[in-house]
């Protein structure tokens, strides 16, 4: 089955992730990059409102067909204020899912966050309105904001133990 690792990362917990992901799957890996600046405590505050207020981000259009190439498809993230970001509101809300195998995966700063039931609904909905099959939502534990990435061991250790892909 083809398939692909489509991620948005920030600080770089997301990016680790997704990368070793892709090599333990033998998966091609596609970098979603927002234009949007989020550096600094205006950036973060900027992030946490369009991510609450379920904003896209600009991506180059060429993206969304690029995915769709893919049989599975797995969507990681960070989450930032409860929420998806930007750059992955975009994804769920152009890409054709239609026929495909959807995993999503998010990084975030609390481990057992208390809205997770309420995100997994949200990717369900999104992958299922443009007619994917969702199959599981896996969530890691990544940094604070302002904070360094995890350590890659720390974080490959969360996928090998976390992240079922057959």
């Amino acid at each position: 089955m083809k398939t692909c690792i489509a991620y948005y990362s920030k600080v770089g917990n997301t990016e680790i992730a997704a990368k070793y992901l892709a090599d333990k799957l033998g998966a091609n890996i596609i970098k979603l990059e927002d234009k949007t600046s989020y550096k600094g405590l205006l950036g973060f505050i900027k992030g946490g409102m369009n991510a609450s207020k379920v904003k896209t981000a600009k991506l180059d259009h060429s993206v969304y067909g690029e995915i769709e190439s893919y049989d599975r498809i797995v969507l990681a993230t960070p989450v930032w204020a409860g929420r998806t970001t930007p750059a992955m509101n975009a994804i769920l809300e152009n890409v054709d899912f239609t026929d495909k195998e959807v995993y999503v995966m998010t990084t975030q700063a609390m481990p057992a966050a208390k809205d997770t039931e309420e995100r997994v609904k949200f990717y369900r909905e999104k992958v299922e309105r443009r007619k994917g099959k969702f199959v599981a939502c896996f969530s890691l534990q990544g940094s604070p904001p302002g904070k360094p990435p995890r350590s890659k061991e720390d974080l490959v250790r969360q996928v090998d133990e976390l992240v079922n892909i057959e």
